[in-house]
């Protein structure tokens, strides 16, 4: 693909905002289109879904869908690196930006269509982006309003769900904090994979009057991080797996396996038994919601990118925490023994 590029997205969508924010990291010209009304014709046009971000280059090739976007313009725009050199951090960054995608999105969601503030205030800004500002017709935004309140089900928010939702989310705050400390962005002094999927959810929580007043009260760090991943620039090299470990740790154990894979392996399995709901434990209550199919292709596609790191650091990391118990399988753990067990040999 070949710059110039065209990215249709939306303010509130944090994968458009996601991609946006990488696009400008690697210095690509591009226009952002957002998706109104008086746009929707040549947004269908190349959407294969009615989904953004929709990202066109100058050759009129598209690509949809923000991670495979994202991997797609790294093997044609390797500078500045985007993946850490050492493979347990590189690893790390792709399973905590799917992490933000597939879970943290529920908080996301969760909060802006549960409560009145934010419903409001979400209504209102997709609205003046639908009609770039102009009036809008009378009940437009109560309209705009229901129609997502009643999407809520989709990423298991209910009244049921709500405490183990925003626990998660609060503690995910704490452990973001603890992992930025005094670096620039999560890895060290450059984004990687993760800051642009984290920030990006976080920016969008940001936005919202109870998310928001949440952050404001307990992450200055993380407020000061999600400006910069606005236009990141690349101030440094990554820090080192043994600098960053410790932090690691905690945000692994318990939000990575102690959230988001213990559902992610539960879905998955739901999908494949063709169950109408999933439910499971997740920090001490049930959490239940219907299976998601793309989410059970991100858990196979993490699976696949984990069986090819043979490396001794990553597999004490995810095995320490309890990641590996989700990420691989009975024969995936046989031959890292193996492996294990030849190079102790040597």
């Amino acid at each position: 693909m070949t710059a110039p590029f065209r990215l249709f997205g939306a303010e509130l969508s944090p994968y458009s905002v996601k991609v946006r924010s990488y696009l400008r990291y690697k210095g690509l010209e591009f226009e952002w289109i957002e998706r109104s009304n008086t746009r929707q014709e040549e947004f269908s046009r190349y959407a294969k879904l009615p989904l953004a971000p929709v990202l066109v280059d100058a050759d009129e090739n598209v690509l949809q869908d923000s991670t495979p976007m994202i991997e797609a313009l790294e093997r044609q725009y390797a500078e500045p690196a985007l993946n850490p050199e050492e493979p347990t951090l590189a690893f790390v960054s792709a399973l905590l930006e799917d992490y933000a995608d597939e879970w943290l999105n529920k908080a996301m969601f969760h909060y802006r269509w549960t409560y009145p503030e934010d419903q409001q205030s979400a209504a209102k800004r997709i609205v003046q982006m639908l009609f770039e500002g102009a009036e809008a017709p009378e009940g437009v935004e109560e309209t705009v309003r229901a129609r997502m309140v009643g999407r809520l089900h989709h990423v298991g928010s209910s009244p049921e769900t709500a405490p183990i939702i925003e626990g998660s989310f609060n503690r995910l705050l704490e452990l973001v904090e603890n992992l930025l400390g005094a670096r620039a962005f999560l890895f060290g002094a450059r984004p990687c994979l993760a800051d642009f999927g984290l920030a990006a959810q976080l920016r969008q929580l940001l936005s919202d009057p109870t998310p928001g007043a949440l952050i404001k009260a307990r992450a200055p760090k993380t407020i000061a991080w999600i400006e910069r991943m606005e236009s990141p620039v690349a101030q440094g090299a990554f820090a080192s797996l043994d600098d960053l470990r410790p932090a690691l740790v905690d945000i692994l154990r318990h939000e990575v396996a102690g959230a988001y894979l213990v559902w992610m392996a539960a879905n998955a399995q739901g999908v494949a038994d063709d169950a109408q709901t999933v439910s499971v434990e997740i920090a001490g209550a049930t959490f239940t919601q219907k299976p998601q199919r793309y989410a059970a292709k991100a858990l196979a596609e993490l699976k696949r990118k984990r069986a090819l790191v043979l490396d001794d650091a990553l597999a004490a990391l995810l095995g320490e925490t309890g990641c590996d118990a989700f990420l691989l399988d009975d024969g995936d753990e046989a031959d890292e023994a193996e492996a294990d067990d030849g190079e102790s040999e040597d």
